[in-house]
């Protein structure tokens, strides 16, 4: 039986002989021709895109960069106690005679933050020709020293302070005045943790005397600024030296109650008209304390047998303080 040939392949076979037979140089040329035609629409389409948008580019050039009523013609600072007006162009390098729209706003808060002193800043365009700078300041809490890392202490422009946060940063010269006002803080080196402008500190003895800061805060805010400085004495105690030369040790806790044994017996002293150098508020009863000294007379202890009239007064003033705390 003759095998039969299937017609779908003999069609397209023949589709293939037609093609062939009437393809001509003149069908060649006009499907040329089609071609450049519509490489043509799309050349010409390109073309109208890249005039657009140069025109546009330009037209957006003439509105707002070469716009005369967008010249730069006043600068808005908000208030703080770091920069004013005339530091601030001066940091910025800012163009008085610029277009608003040519500076770099997010470029010009980046440069306002490399102070350290400021915390966070936002610049805006404000039409027609204003740039508004809102920047926050760091708050200080104390004065940091460590003279062991060159940190000596003292309350002077450029002296290390510490915000809130804990963020230590140079003090710009408006702020010493009222900075003036907070107590040091006096470290030991540590190598583990080590002291730097910049930096937020980890040293373990920061901590210690923050705690007993925030506790004098936390009782009476205004009392800050008779505190000379806060430093730790041993593993387990504190020194806090105040502005008229008293040294007082503190334990690590209990502050509040050493607080208000420090507050009675400063208001005893200047009732009855001494100084107290020395007095160690970490034992509830029989607190040692020392009378005289302060910044202008060294301290020295109260001899119990054999001491001189004078002696024997201030032996007394002590005795009479400590009978005072021990009723408390």
């Amino acid at each position: 039986m003759r095998k039969r040939t299937s017609k779908p392949r003999r069609h397209r076979y023949q589709v293939k002989l037609l093609k062939a037979e009437v393809m001509s140089p003149r069908i060649a040329w006009f499907t040329f021709l089609g071609v450049l035609k519509t490489l043509a629409k799309i050349a010409v389409f390109a073309g109208l895109i890249a005039v657009v948008g140069y025109g546009g580019r330009k037209a957006f050039e003439h509105t707002f960069h070469r716009n005369p009523d967008f010249r730069l013609q006043a600068v808005d600072l908000s208030p703080n106690d770091v920069l004013d007006e005339v530091d601030l162009v001066e940091h910025l390098k800012l163009d008085l005679s610029g277009n608003i729209f040519d500076f770099d706003v997010e470029a010009l808060e980046q440069e306002l933050l490399s102070i350290p002193a400021i915390s966070s800043a936002r610049v805006e365009r404000n039409l027609p020709g204003t740039l508004a700078f809102r920047i926050t300041t760091r708050r200080p809490q104390a004065w940091i020293a460590c003279p062991e890392e060159n940190f000596p202490p003292s309350r002077s422009v450029n002296a290390l302070l510490v915000d809130y946060d804990g963020f230590t940063y140079p003090c710009p010269s408006r702020q010493a005045e009222a900075a003036g006002q907070l107590p040091i803080l006096i470290l030991d080196s540590d190598p583990d943790h080590p002291i730097a402008a910049g930096q937020t500190l980890a040293h373990p003895q920061y901590k210690h005397c923050l705690h007993l800061l925030k506790a004098i805060v936390a009782i009476s805010p205004h009392e800050v600024s008779s505190v000379e400085s806060i430093s730790q004495k041993t593993k387990w105690s504190l020194n806090l030296t105040t502005r008229a030369g008293t040294v007082a040790t503190f334990g690590l806790g209990e502050h509040k109650r050493q607080l208000d044994y420090l507050s009675q017996a400063l208001q005893h002293a200047e009732k009855k008209g001494y100084q107290i150098a020395t007095i160690n508020l970490i034992p509830k009863q029989n607190v040692p304390i020392t009378v005289g000294g302060g910044h202008d007379e060294p301290p020295r202890a109260i001899p119990v047998l054999e001491h001189t009239p004078a002696e024997t007064r201030e032996y007394r003033q002590a005795d009479d303080l400590r009978s005072l705390l021990n009723r408390n």
